[in-house]
């Protein structure tokens, strides 16, 4: 149940930084400041998961959660990234043939 958990807060904290973001990336000319809106938004609930997993666990097994979770915030980032820039590319070039 607990692994459940788990893999559905990373999925929503994904979701909830990439939607951010690509809400952001309409506003903006660059893709960087986006990214980092949604990086720090999905840094915040990730520690929040973190506290959460850290209280739920023993200890031993509380640090190892954490560190997965400091895994799959960089794997996460690092999606996120090829993401924006997919989508930021393909809103330049429908800019530049209007």
């Amino acid at each position: 149940m607990k692994i459940s958990i788990y893999i559905l807060l990373l999925l929503i904290s994904a979701a909830v930084a990439i939607g951010w973001s690509w809400k952001r990336l309409l506003d903006f000319n660059s893709y960087k400041k986006p990214f980092w809106e949604g990086v720090a938004l999905q840094f915040f609930f990730l520690l929040l998961a973190s506290i959460w997993w850290l209280f739920t666990a023993d200890f031993s097994k509380g640090i190892i959660g954490v560190f997965y979770y400091l895994l799959a915030f960089l794997i996460i980032m690092v999606i996120h990234g090829y993401i924006l820039h997919f989508l930021f590319s393909k809103k330049k070039l429908k800019e530049e043939a209007e």
